[in-house]
């Protein structure tokens, strides 16, 4: 009597491999979207925070719209650290009040 081999032949595996890399095929573009889309949302919070610093600012100094972002950020400021945009934009403060502070990859929220 011939004792049986335990294994995989090769077949079997390249036919998990190719499940496998399908499934990966599936998943990837969801988890770059995803990414994608916290980064954004996460901009777009930094941003209405921002809006209401400067809103605070503007109660503060009699409707005078902060010009830089050390007139809102430090220990004495609104916010107590300068927010940064996880896509490696920048932001920019608004001329007016009535404008929103914008990134420069995002865009205005």
């Amino acid at each position: 009597m011939k004792k049986m081999k335990k294994g995989f032949t090769l077949v079997e595996i390249m036919i998990v491999v190719a499940i496998i890399a399908l499934l990966a095929a599936i998943a990837v573009p969801s988890f770059i979207n995803a990414r994608s889309k916290s980064m954004q949302s996460s901009c777009f919070n930094n941003m209405r925070l921002l809006d209401g610093a400067m809103q605070q600012y503007a109660l503060d100094y009699s409707n005078t719209v902060a010009t830089a972002m050390t007139q809102l950020v430090g220990t004495n400021g609104y916010i107590k650290d300068t927010p940064v945009c996880k896509g490696g934009g920048t932001y920019t403060l608004p001329a007016d009040l009535v404008a929103k502070t914008a990134c420069s990859i995002h865009g205005p929220f």
